[in-house]
Formats: structure tokens, sequence, C-alpha cells
């Protein structure tokens, strides 16, 4: 008999439920595979008594119960399990399991809640002092559908679906009017903050007001809200929707609001980022909280490829749940010696739908969490919004001013130069997680395979990200609107995927302006290069062909920034 049968005790496994129904559920899974471990010799095929026969169990079926407990056991499990462990809490059950299958480590959780509803949360879209330009409807994009969002004359922010209810042509092409209306700009059409429609040229005099009492005349409202200089915007626009929003709080670092360390923090809000980058949720969640990859990955930024990777000790500090997602630390057990010094402990929170955190707490107390959303736009794409909070020690001890890789005195900086040297971190990320979801869609189509069977996690450093999809699993995957296809876009070649015009530039109200100014620095160095080189040379004056010659190197220099805006390639080959 196995050892996991061995194991197993019969009160434990067959008393807590009667035993016909027990019989009912497990006995044709026994019955079937039997047979199986009588060919290998460990027993000799059983006749199990019916289902429903309870007085005819007797002691010698004993050892039928154990097998079809256990066999099923493994049947559902895949193989015997390392380690597991059951916890009862009123009539919660959760199971938590590391599962190991030809070397797999697997990190399972049943927690019995209900399935996490995309529809019903708060997201962060844009930042609204950066990105957005408060002169025209902006455009937006989640869970699939398109979404306006426009400031009004009060300077109060709205988000509707992008659709006219006259025609359903997009608001987005609209204009803002002086009344501080949205005005849909095919046929005139003005509404409120709120959806309700205020003006219908082509209504006659006597029917305007009913036509504007009409529901059918109202845009689709989303509610919004701007909250630590972030726009969010609520899943959907049902009857109950502001009602149900307003019973729910965005995900934000929780110092934010704890008035026992409010006074720690020394920055947050100024670095936020946002950019749309060429891969899912799914996989952009996957790789942030991995934490084994940055050790290579970001190589000549946060690590050294060589010398750093090692194991990681992951402990779970709250298991997964469908609402609240989950939360763990981790250490990473490193073999230089320099690393050994540092002993710092990180932790990582996941919680649904976007948030993810990873704070690491340093010898001197202070510590660095670096925030990203997620924000899953289309199928294949998803909007990453980014931040910093940096918080002193409890004796005010400060975080040096590089802290693992990350500038944490950056204020004076402008805040396009911030935007623009994003890139040179998220870039050594992109090719990877771009592609592999190309190559799990591929495997996928071709074979069928899920990410289990496309996936070898044996090391213990993978359990985060076994834990993100179990989570995916259970949840049934992302909300997408229905009229969605299913299929992922076409992987880009590299000079697409590298670019950061429509990645970013073209989205951002800050970026943009900085470009046109940028662009036009650039033109009246080189035209100023070109006069001053040609007088110079008429007048053989030494002095003026230097000068001609120094505004075109500054031309030069320009013109690398200005590429920054359209474009930022990264090789891990080039690397070194």
């Amino acid at each position: 008999m196995s050892r996991a049968l061995q194991r197993a005790s019969l009160p434990e496994a067959v008393t807590s439920v009667p035993l016909s129904r027990a019989f009912a559920q497990f006995a044709p899974h026994a019955q079937a595979l039997a047979p199986r471990f009588a060919e290998v010799g460990h027993l000799k095929p059983l006749l199990l008594p019916s289902a429903g026969d309870d007085e005819g169990l007797s002691v010698q079926f004993n050892s039928a119960l154990v097998l079809a407990f256990g066999v099923c056991a493994l049947a559902l499990h895949g193989r015997r399990h390392r380690a597991s462990r059951i916890s009862r809490r009123h009539n919660t059950f959760t199971e938590e399991v590391l599962e190991v299958e030809d070397g797999r480590l697997e990190a399972e959780d049943h927690g019995r809640s209900e399935i996490f509803n995309w529809k019903k949360a708060w997201y962060p879209m844009a930042l609204v002092d950066e990105n957005l330009d408060p002169s025209r409807p902006n455009k937006l994009q989640l869970l699939g559908e398109d979404l306006v969002a426009w400031r009004d004359g009060q300077g109060g922010w709205h988000v509707f679906e992008d659709h006219c209810p006259h025609r359903s042509v997009p608001l987005s092409e609209g204009r803002i009017e002086v009344d501080g209306n949205l005005m849909c700009s095919y046929h005139g059409w003005k509404f409120a903050g709120d959806g309700r429609v205020t003006d219908i040229p082509q209504a006659h005099h006597g029917d305007l007001q009913r036509l504007l009492d009409n529901r059918r005349a109202c845009a689709a409202a989303r509610p919004a809200k701007v909250k630590e200089g972030l726009l969010w915007v609520w899943g959907e626009s049902s009857p109950d929707a502001t009602l149900e929003s307003a019973l729910v709080e965005p995900n934000l670092p929780e110092e934010l609001y704890d008035e026992s360390v409010q006074h720690r923090i020394t920055s947050y809000n100024y670095p936020w980022g946002m950019r749309d980058v060429p891969y899912g949720w799914d996989v952009a969640l996957e790789n942030v909280t991995d934490p084994a990859h940055v050790a290579v990955a970001h190589h000549n930024t946060l690590a050294n490829r060589y010398t750093d990777p090692c194991p990681v000790e992951i402990k779970f500090v709250r298991r997964s749940t469908n609402k609240d997602g989950f939360k763990f630390q981790f250490r990473n057990k490193w073999k230089t010696p320099e690393r050994l010094e540092e002993d710092m402990v990180s932790e990582m929170e996941f919680r649904p739908p976007s948030y993810h955190r990873v704070t690491t707490k340093l010898k001197n107390g202070a510590s660095l969490t670096v925030v990203n959303n997620f924000v899953p736009t289309k199928p294949g794409r998803a909007r990453q919004i980014s931040s910093k909070l940096l918080m002193t020690g409890p004796n005010g001890e400060r975080a040096p001013t590089n802290a693992l890789g990350y500038k944490v005195k950056e204020g004076w900086l402008p805040n396009w130069v911030r935007h623009i040297l994003q890139p040179f971190f998220v870039h050594q990320d992109l090719v990877f997680v771009h592609h592999q979801q190309a190559i799990l869609q591929s495997k996928e189509r071709k074979s069928g395979a899920t990410w289990k069977q496309s996936y070898w996690t044996p090391c213990e450093a993978d359990k985060s990200t076994v834990a993100l999809h179990k989570w995916i699993d259970r949840n049934g995957g992302i909300g997408w609107s229905p009229s969605l296809p299913s299929t992922l876009l076409e992987p880009l070649d590299k000079a697409r995927l590298f670019d950061t015009y429509s990645a970013h530039t073209e989205k951002c109200v800050t970026c943009s302006t900085a470009l046109k100014n940028i662009s036009r620095v650039q033109r009246v160095l080189e035209y100023s290069a070109f006069v001053l080189g040609v007088a110079g040379v008429s007048a053989r004056s030494y002095t003026a062909i230097v000068g001609g010659a120094a505004l075109y190197l500054g031309a030069g220099v320009v013109s690398k920034v200005e590429g920054l805006f359209h474009r930022y390639p990264f090789n891990h080959q080039d690397n070194k």
C-alpha cells in the first residue's frame, strides 16, 4: 500500500460524511483505478459494495474505504502531496497544498468565496494633472470597452461609455463647450456630467422637454472620482453602479490613511507614471509577482545576472482569497558576502483587480514601496499605473538616495524627464512578457495546454506565480466585454515593441507638450548653427565657426532626447 494511504485515518477520512454518500461520490473512481494498482503490485483488486448498502459495510471493507478516498485524492490532485494543511473555521474550508507533480511545486488554495466580479471594482486610469487634457475629451479603454473622460466647467471629471445615444458615434471625438457640457460633434447633442442630455438641436420646441426627459437620450455615465491624483473609473454603468461604487474604496497604500505612520511618508504621488504595455493583465501581474526574475532580467540596474541569482524563500502572510488576493514575504538567500550583509525581507501583495505592491524594509527601519496597477484594457494589452512610497524609520531614519536601484530623490526633475526615463527599467521585461503571452496562446491553440502544462515550476521561488494563476483559475479569468474576440493580438516586431510614442507620449499631455517644445528648440538650434557657421566662414571668424559647431552639437543632443519620446529600444545581448 502506498505511503499516502498508510497515513490515512479512517475516522477522519470517513466518519465526517454518511457512508452511502461517500461511496456514491468516490467509489466509481476507486473501482476504475484499483486494477491499475493491482497491476503494479500495490493492492489486490477489491469488489466494493453498492453505494446504498450502509449496513453491509464491515471491517473488511475499511481498506476499500481508505482506497476510495486515497485513490480519488490522487486522481484529483495529480500526485501525492508533499505537504498539506487543513484548517476549518466556522463553515469555511480552506486547504493549502504544496503539490509535487513531476518535480513541479504548486501552491493551491481552495478558498470557498464568491467569485471576484470585475465589473464591481475601481480602476485607476490616468494621472489627471499630467496625462489628461482638460480642454478636450480623452479616450480611455477598460475591460475591452471604449470610454471617454472629460472635465466640466466646474473642474469635475466625468467618464462616459464612448458612444452617443443618438447614433452611436464616439463622444471622444466631441467637444467641451463653454457651458461646461460635452457636445457630440456629429449632431450637436449636449450632455451634462451625470449623462443627462441638455440639448437636442433637431427637436421641435414643443417636443424638446419630452425628449430631454427620455432615459434613452442619456449617455451611459460611469461612476468616477479623483483620488491621490488619479482618475478612478468604476467597471460598469448599471442603475445600481452609483450606490455600489460608493460602498467600495479604490486600492491604495493603507499607509496614506494610517495616522500612526502618516508622518513618516516622505514622498508618494510625485513619481506616478502611466503607460500602455503590449501585453495582457495576467502576464503583467505574473511578471511583477515573481521576485526571482529581478536578479537576471534587470542586470546592471538592480542586480548582477552572474552573481545575484539565488534561491528565494517565500512565506504567505495572507492566504489567497477571491476578494482580497494574497500577500507573502520573500527573502533572497544571497550567495555573495556583499549581498548577505543586506539581509532584507520584502513583502509582496496582490489585491484584485489591478493593485500590486512590493515593500522592502531596510535595516535602519526605513522602507521603500513600489506600487504597480495593471489595468486590463483589452485582451493582450494593459495600462500600467505605477508609483513609489518612501517612508522613514520610526526615529526618522532615511533610505539611501538610491535604494534598490530606484532613484528616490527625483522631485527636482521635470515630469516629462521622469516619464521618458521609465522605459529604461520597464523595457528590460517587455520583450519577455510580450512574447510569453503569444507562446502561451500558441500552445493552447495547438494542444489545449493550460499554464500547468506550459510551465514547469520546480522551485520555491515559483510559488507566487502559481498562487496568481490559481487565483485566476478560481475566478474564471478576466470579465471582458462579451462583444470582444477571444484571440490575442499578433506579436509585434522590436521596432513596434519599443514604440514609446504610442505607449505613452501621445496619451500624456505633459509629454506631448514637452515634445512640441523640444522639437521647436531643435529646429532653432539647427537653423542658428547653419546661419552662424555660414557667417563664420564668410567672415573667416574662428569664434563664429566654433559657435556654429557647438550649436550643431547641441541640436544633436536635443534630437537624441526627442527620440526617447518615440522609441526606446533595449537588447539583453547588448547589456554586458
